[in-house]
């Protein structure tokens, strides 16, 4: 490794952490906005808040991962984990919790659509965990210097 890291994993980790956020943040608008307009509800309240988090989880999350903090790494795997899990467990009833309906329709109706918010949080999630991201955070190790047993890849 050298001195000057490629930081391209940590920036595409940051950029798609980012784009998750917008969507946990239209979705919480869209909860928003069904509160404001029709009669409160338990899932408007819980579908608001839980998007709201994960939004602010996941911005905070990629603002930290660009400024080196591995902080920022942690945000994002938890709230990229959190709403990938929520994504595949969440069906029936508990749906309307997470996911913002029109007249009982999900919002994100289409197929592809569906695959390519999954497919974001996806590839937030490996671009975080990955090692060259660990390695721009961590900006420390010279050429020469060898990496620890745990964490050299096979061949090595």
């Amino acid at each position: 490794m050298s001195q000057n890291q490629s930081s391209a994993t940590a920036i595409g980790a940051a950029v798609l952490a980012f784009l998750c956020g917008m969507r946990c943040l239209s979705e919480a608008g869209a909860f928003g906005v069904q509160l404001a307009l029709l009669e409160a509800s338990p899932p408007y309240f819980v579908g608001a808040a839980w998007n709201g988090v994960l939004a602010v989880i996941l911005f905070v999350g990629g603002v930290l991962l660009l400024l080196r903090k591995p902080l920022g790494r942690v945000l994002i795997v938890a709230g990229t984990a959190l709403a990938l899990a929520v994504s595949v467990l969440a069906n029936g009833e508990i749906q309307a919790y997470f996911f913002a309906t029109v007249d009982g329709q999900p919002l994100v109706k289409d197929d592809v659509v569906a695959f390519m918010v999954f497919a974001t949080a996806v590839s937030a999630l490996v671009l975080s965990v990955i090692r060259p991201t660990s390695d721009w955070l961590e900006g420390k190790r010279r050429e020469d210097e060898e990496p620890p047993k745990q964490d050299r890849l096979p061949g090595w």
